[in-house]
């Protein structure tokens, strides 16, 4: 009687292990082939993909930058701020950083810097999309539709992205 308990319970507890982890297994929404400019991956500094066509339907912040650039340096605090305040209502920033100091150096930067948006590294099909910008910081402002609306080059405040994002997201 005693096997025959301790039989169904682990039964019982495979079952619910099975379930659970089906339950709660992230499911992704469907992805448009044809998302423009947001037709392509990345990785993040974390080696986890990136797929950028999840971001369709959302105003999107592309930031190609890098761990030495001064004016990147500005600039990041204020999409953290802008991040922190949009991103419930429709935003997503991306910093791609080219990494010229090595994958650990733009991920000890990150941190440091409290970067609290996707912080992914630049690879070709970025560059098929993008090109490889002279100059940076180089900030792509994408619609909801995937296609870009502004390609910003050289520093900005943190008011000159947040009236495009505001705009965008059609919020007064």
């Amino acid at each position: 009687m005693k096997g025959r308990q301790m039989r169904r319970l682990a039964a019982v507890s495979l079952a619910l292990v099975i379930l659970f982890s089906v339950g709660c297994r992230k499911t992704s929404a469907p992805v448009s082939k044809d998302a423009k400019m947001l037709n392509f991956s990345l990785m993040d500094v974390n080696d986890r993909p990136i797929d950028m066509r999840e971001n369709l339907g959302k105003v999107v912040i592309l930031d190609f930058w890098d761990t030495w650039c001064g004016p990147c340096r500005r600039e990041i605090p204020h999409f953290v701020e802008l991040y922190d305040e949009y991103r419930g209502q429709g935003l997503e920033i991306v910093g791609v950083a080219f990494g010229r100091n090595g994958k650990d150096a733009v991920k000890k930067f990150t941190s440091d810097m409290g970067m609290n948006y996707t912080s992914a590294l630049m690879n070709e099909e970025a560059v098929k999309l993008f090109g490889s910008p002279n100059s940076i910081p180089t900030t792509f402002i994408i619609n909801q539709n995937g296609e870009i609306v502004e390609k910003v080059i050289g520093y900005r405040d943190k008011s000159y992205f947040e009236n495009k994002i505001k705009s965008l997201l059609k919020l007064s």
